[in-house]
């Protein structure tokens, strides 16, 4: 990914929120210069594409790597686009593509999300932000009058009469991914943007056996205790959506073929026209007149006016090593307050996944989730909490209350989220790195007539409260527990990591730097080793820990229960000295995938 642009990197100083680009009108909203001109030390023009388009940002030859994620033929997209001479971004755009058709109620067209990109070339990181962002038409006070109060056990779900904020157009926020995509295609994509969305494309029209965890998810019919609505209610949403995903008005089975033609004709679209299709063309103009029709919340000035977030990363540092995450509204700032917690502690000398260790991580975590309820929020709209969060005075001076086991008195129950969510990680042999997250959040069972995707549900996250940091405005995106992460030692990216799994996401990844960092775990033993979860009153356990360790953690004083698992990662772990590469496929829930090529 070499440029033959100046390096200008950025100057001395803070530069985590200075942005550095923001798209412009028309086809190349969302294109800009190889990563080498990131950073307030300057702007370079936008990339051009060559004549088969691809876009010229000159990358050296980066052919063969490493695909981690969500399903194998997502994986096998990725590692096509590695094995054509493509590198680790392209391998992630193909990735993503494909696991829109794979997983159609976790990401899609209609999502959002995050990711963290290093470049080997420029030896940078850079984020790029395609959070949702709320639409123009919503307000504040939106969902008051049919305000039926908080869902038990959590501090920002809040029950809506007919659940209109997190099923139905009132659900909605203007999506990212589309325009996410394009602008880490156009920064540092090598092969031709159609080409990476070709295998989407393909799977589109041709279907997929549905495998069983997919399957299980079409037949949900309870909603779950954290609120959610089950799948089989916001299938029937709409009829758009309930002719893809029921089988004659009845879920799909494992093994039947889910065929999604109408998506296959989207991203037809979207192959030729790019992001600017979803945002200003044809597809834009059939999303504003289906939610001006139907009541919806955003419309095609929201569209028109909407561009992903690129600017240097948060950056911690963790016994030596450097940290790289999203900013807020994303958790990449928690994830560096737990580490900043657990390195005034010899973590290394206890043995993993004993009573000592369990408690002591699950005390970081719990304290950071209580700074989370009290500052997160979208850095837009309020004052931008990060420099707190990620100070290590700060993290000093809340030991005090791992020292004493105990607790500030403002702990509020907020269980997670439901793993609606995918992440993917990637590496060339290059050493070019990418982790990304992306989401409908647990979706909203919209389709447009003849788009074929399915809507995110973002409105749900929101506090319909006005008036705190996670309440409702136009133009705002809620909070997250995405926070893919690079971490690096001696200037060498050593470990790629991400998860699914709404708010156990962050401490999921923050397990998997600390077993690597710590243990000296491969990415597969971090991402495969139990893990436990303390957020709200509950220290939640793996079935392992659990019925191992349930009775020596009770007589400690905590209350713990069993949780069948804790998010779900994928991880890559890169050799600094011999630039091997080994995967981490999250062998929990839906199981992972990675392969590699060349």
């Amino acid at each position: 990914m070499e440029t033959d642009r100046n390096d200008v990197r950025p100057a001395d100083g803070p530069s985590r929120r200075a942005f550095i680009a923001t798209a412009a009108a028309g086809v190349g909203a969302f294109a800009a210069g190889s990563l080498g001109a990131c950073g307030p030390g300057g702007e370079g023009a936008a990339s051009s594409a060559s004549d088969d388009g691809a876009p010229n940002n000159g990358a050296r030859d980066a052919s063969g790597g490493i695909v981690v994620a969500r399903g194998p033929i997502a994986v096998e997209a990725g590692v096509g686009a590695l094995r054509r001479g493509g590198n680790a971004i392209d391998a992630a755009v193909a990735t993503a593509f494909t696991q829109f058709i794979t997983t159609p109620f976790s990401a899609g067209v209609g999502g959002f999300g995050c990711m963290v990109v290093y470049d080997a070339s420029t030896r940078r990181a850079t984020s790029i932000d395609f959070h949702g962002r709320a639409g123009s038409q919503a307000t504040p006070d939106i969902y008051r009058s049919a305000l039926e109060g908080r869902i038990y056990g959590h501090a920002d779900r809040w029950k809506v009469r007919g659940d209109i904020n997190q099923i139905g157009y009132k659900s909605v926020v203007t999506p990212g991914t589309i325009a996410g995509l394009w602008e880490a295609w156009s920064r540092f994509g090598t092969r031709p943007w159609a080409e990476l969305v070709e295998p989407a494309i393909r799977l589109a029209y041709d279907g997929f056996e549905i495998p069983g965890a997919l399957a299980r998810g079409f037949t949900t019919r309870t909603e779950s205790s954290s609120g959610v609505v089950p799948f089989f209610t916001k299938v029937r949403t709409t009829e758009a959506s309930a002719r893809i995903f029921l089988n004659d008005g009845v879920p799909w089975r494992a093994g039947e073929r889910l065929v999604q033609r109408d998506y296959g004709r989207t991203l037809e679209l979207i192959a030729e026209g790019g992001a600017d299709v979803v945002y200003r063309g044809e597809i834009a103009e059939r999303i504003a007149a289906d939610f001006e029709r139907n009541g919806g919340l955003l419309t095609m000035a929201d569209l028109e006016a909407y561009t992903p977030d690129v600017y240097d990363p948060v950056h911690g540092t963790y016994r030596g090593h450097d940290v790289f995450s999203n900013a807020l509204p994303g958790s990449g700032a928690q994830v560096i307050e737990i580490l900043n917690l657990l390195e005034g502690y010899d973590v290394p000398g206890l043995e993993h996944g004993k009573a000592e260790h369990v408690e002591l991580l699950g005390r970081a975590q719990i304290l950071s989730f209580i700074d989370r309820r009290r500052y997160h929020g979208d850095p837009k709209f309020i004052d931008d909490p990060t420099d707190i969060l990620v100070s290590k005075d700060r993290a000093a001076e809340l030991r005090g209350f791992i020292d004493r086991r105990e607790l500030p008195p403002d702990v509020v129950e907020e269980p997670p989220e439901g793993p609606d969510t995918t992440h993917l990680s990637t590496a060339d042999r290059a050493g070019n790195c990418v982790a990304l997250t992306h989401t409908l959040g647990s979706a909203s069972g919209v389709v447009t007539e003849g788009l074929g995707f399915t809507w995110n549900n973002c409105m749900f996250q929101f506090n319909p409260v006005a008036g705190r940091p996670n309440s409702i405005e136009p133009g705002k995106a809620r909070i997250t527990g995405i926070s893919p992460a690079i971490v690096l030692r001696g200037g060498q990216p050593i470990l790629v990591t991400g998860a699914a799994g709404g708010t156990r996401i962050l401490g999921a990844v923050q397990h998997t730097i600390s077993n690597t960092v710590d243990f000296g775990m491969s990415a597969l033993e971090a991402v495969s080793v139990p893990r436990w979860h303390w957020e709200d009153h509950l220290l939640e356990l793996e079935p392992q820990l659990y019925h191992h360790l349930k009775e020596e953690l009770e007589g400690r004083g905590l209350d713990v229960a069993n949780d069948a698992f804790v998010a779900q990662l994928h991880a890559v772990g890169l050799h600094p000295d011999t630039g091997r590469l080994t995967g981490g496929p999250d062998p929990r829930g839906w199981g992972g995938g990675s392969a590699t090529a060349g």
